[in-house]
């Protein structure tokens, strides 16, 4: 009776063994060679940017950038971007926002051009990120 039980457990989770259901929150299959852009709203960025191996990219100018900033955004301009993407963890998801939405999405194609399988485009920028109220700061001079 008891082997009968453990089969009918078996027989009931097996269905889900063989379908791969895409998550934002885990990395790409290793050996994946497709890459993709994933757009992301600002505030399902917020808890993801807090983890300890996310990588937050902030890619205005400097001055845009010192002028105030989503916390925890590194400056790595987009005109920059190419020269050092060394900088940046192809195995960690690397999450990008500029001032709307255009230089971002530009940029996270740059990083998918370049290996990078798991890039997340915040979308509205940081005018979203501060319109919704999300922790910013700024740079002090």
């Amino acid at each position: 009776m008891q082997t009968r039980s453990i089969l009918l457990v078996v027989a009931l989770l097996m269905p889900g063994c063989g379908t791969i259901i895409p998550n934002l929150d885990t990395p790409p299959p290793a050996g994946a060679t497709a890459s993709i852009v994933n757009e992301i709203t600002p505030a399902q960025a917020l808890p993801r940017v807090q983890q300890a191996y996310s990588q937050f990219v902030d890619v205005r100018t400097p001055e845009e950038y010192a002028g105030g900033h989503a916390v925890r955004a590194i400056n790595i301009p987009l005109n920059d971007l190419p020269q050092k993407l060394d900088r940046l963890e192809k195995n960690e998801p690397v999450y990008v926002i500029c001032q709307s939405g255009r230089r971002s999405k530009e940029a996270a194609e740059i990083l998918n051009r370049n290996g990078f399988k798991w890039v997340f485009d915040v979308t509205g920028g940081t005018n979203e990120w501060t319109a919704q109220g999300l922790p910013t700061e700024t740079v002090p001079r």
